[in-house]
């Protein structure tokens, strides 16, 4: 294993292009994850993106640290390792804290610089926090470092044992490793929404420790210096995912390829859970008419028909030419506005006082984006609309609960239907109830 200096200049994060990696599908509702660290601040470093998204979207998160970190700065002459030991340990505690609040972190106390040599007793403990989980997220094997090697080692063990997803992040290769050489099997990027972002920049301020000198004495330098914190700045995590049933790697769903297999790939007019979703969702309409209605992936139209009839306007779109064709055909006639348009990089011109965003958020990487892009067009007596469904499928980029999230945290719920398979929610400014607002009750 080639050794590098850490205090020396490194790679420079402006040389690192890596647009054209596979994109990665965070973890979903009803899996579980563990992140492991070799020391406290990997699990920031490497996983802090991952971690927060994973809070998003309600899954079930456990962080284990292998060792204390204790030989950080091993010619201090002002903190001893014990000290440095339980510094970092709080440190780590309030960086998870702000990445998934209420997570738990469990410390396996392991000497640091040894793991390797601790392998029995890594693996074991990785095996028995491991219970349950659907995915391992360890440092990369790759990183030439003894302890992130070790605790790889460790993870891909447990991971092919029980057939789990195993993903690895890389943290001292953006140092030392060389920009034109990113063909490493399997690596992927997981994008980050800038709430995500603001999370992990939260977290990472709290290893202070690592990011600032203890003192002005030789021997306590910044481990980790402004030019190497850079390459943990970015809007996306790398990993290089590997092992058992790792999730899902490659672009967002292809929409044209599902319509040229079948006209309507989700059984919207056939199924009768579709059928009476959509009468529970019209149902919860909080006014009889709207002035100006706006669905975004209105697929075969069957919405945006019976918005028709309670809206002086209908504003319909779609990403795909064989949905966009058949509902055209299905509201001709109808005072419907069809036209081709994603959401949330895109959106329509006016204001609009109802937005149905029915099995669509999900699609969406950045939810700040979406709730900021639907709250700008909404008139001040508008109405949000969202109905999700809550199981994991391909290409979700984001769980039910984490689109009603964003809207939750800036408008006022009037109606909350909670099914095991679906989400739906009423929401508008204010959170007057339909009797106060139709006169029932003053």
């Amino acid at each position: 294993m080639t050794a590098f200096d850490h205090l020396a200049a490194g790679t420079d994060e402006a040389l690192w292009v890596l647009d054209g990696l596979p994109r990665l599908v965070a973890p979903g509702g009803g899996e579980r994850v563990l992140v492991l660290a070799a020391h406290p601040d990997d699990e920031t470093l490497g996983a802090g993106g991952l971690l927060a998204a994973c809070a998003q979207r309600d899954v079930a998160v456990i962080v284990v640290v292998a060792s204390d970190g204790e030989a950080s700065h091993p010619q201090s002459p002002t903190t001893t390792p014990a000290q440095l030991a339980t510094r970092r340990r709080l440190e780590v505690q309030a960086a998870v804290a702000e990445l998934v609040p209420g997570c738990a972190v469990r410390f396996l106390g392991l000497p640091d610089g040894q793991l390797a040599e601790h392998r029995a007793a890594l693996q074991a403990q990785v095996a028995h926090h491991a219970a349950g989980c659907t995915l391992i997220v360890s440092p990369w094997s790759g990183d030439r470092h003894p302890d992130h090697a070790a605790c790889a080692r460790a993870a891909a063990e447990v991971a092919t044992e029980h057939d789990l997803g195993h993903w690895q992040y890389p943290i001292w290769w953006w140092h030392w490793g060389d920009p034109a050489e990113t063909a490493v099997p399997g690596l992927a990027r997981l994008d980050l929404d800038s709430d995500t972002c603001a999370a992990k920049a939260r977290a990472l301020a709290c290893h202070q420790s690592q990011h600032a000198a203890l003192s002005d004495h030789a021997g306590d330098e910044a481990i980790l210096p402004p030019r190497m914190l850079a390459h943990f700045t970015r809007p996306f995590e790398c990993f290089v995912a590997t092992s058992g049933r790792a999730r899902e790697i490659g672009a967002p769903v292809d929409f044209e390829a599902l319509y040229a297999q079948t006209d309507d790939p989700w059984g919207l007019a056939g199924r009768f859970y579709e059928q009476r979703k959509r009468e529970l969702v019209l149902a919860a309409l909080p006014r009889p008419h709207f002035r100006r209605a706006f669905e975004p992936g209105c697929a075969t139209g069957l919405f945006a028909e019976r918005l028709a009839t309670r809206a002086d306007e209908v504003v319909a779109w779609d990403v795909t030419d064989r949905a966009l064709q058949q509902t055209r055909a299905r509201v001709a006639g109808l005072p419907v506005t069809v036209a081709r348009g994603r959401i949330p990089d895109d959106w329509p011109d006016g204001c609009f006082d109802l937005v149905l965003l029915s099995e669509v958020g999900y699609y969406c990487a950045d939810l700040t984006a979406l709730a900021e892009r639907t709250l700008a067009g909404l008139s001040d007596d508008g109405v949000v609309v969202a109905c999700h469904w809550r199981h994991p499928a391909p290409g979700h980029a984001q769980s039910a609960q984490a689109v009603h999230r964003v809207f939750e945290e800036r408008l006022h719920a009037i109606v909350t239907h909670i099914e095991d398979d679906f989400l739906l929610h009423v929401w508008t400014r204010t959170g007057r109830s339909v009797a106060v607002e139709t006169g029932v009750l003053s």
